[in-house]
């Protein structure tokens, strides 16, 4: 008898772990459907769509802008990760080869330059798409958004600086 229970047991523990693997393996590989922002709620394009009152064909223009504009920038990201740890391998060799730097440096720079100005007219060609009331808020959003990160990075700098000297030449 209890040897019919353990091999019982046996048999329901492999069919569990059997299932668990395929349901692993089916959610790992299994080609996802297209994209819909619409069944995510907390997606950027979703963010956008509310703030701004687009509509369908808008919001539709907008994400397939968005989606050409990762495809181009996509080469230009992985060529600067790459540039960058080339640049610092060369940093930290025994003896760096300052022209395999600035050349690095260099090749950086232009890859900046492109996304830079990638990024430019992906912003020009998303203001083509919006009434003068949607562009308004647009550009709020964005600036907001500047100014956050620009304010993360000061408060980042003052951390690293350590507290402010005071001023002794005010009280002269």
């Amino acid at each position: 008898m209890k040897k019919n229970l353990v091999i019982l047991f046996l048999v329901l523990l492999t069919i569990v772990n059997i299932a668990a693997l395929a349901t692993f393996a089916y959610h790992r590989f299994h080609p996802k459907g297209p994209f819909h922002p619409v069944d995510r709620p907390n997606t950027p394009e979703r963010f956008i769509k509310r703030e701004l009152g687009l509509g369908e064909e808008q919001a539709k223009e907008f994400q397939s802008q968005a989606k050409r504009f990762q495809e181009e920038i996509e080469p230009i990201r992985d060529s600067l990760e790459a540039k960058r740890s080339d640049l610092m391998n060369e940093i930290m060799a025994e003896k760096p080869n300052r022209d395999k730097l600035n050349q690095l440096s260099e090749e950086i720079g232009a890859l900046q330059v492109r996304l830079e100005k990638r990024t430019t007219m992906r912003l020009l060609e998303e203001k083509s798409l919006l009434t003068p009331e949607q562009q308004k808020k647009f550009f709020s959003l964005f600036k907001e958004r500047q100014d956050r990160t620009r304010g993360s990075r000061d408060r980042k700098d003052r951390m690293e600086r350590g507290p402010e000297s005071p001023d002794f030449e005010g009280d002269r």
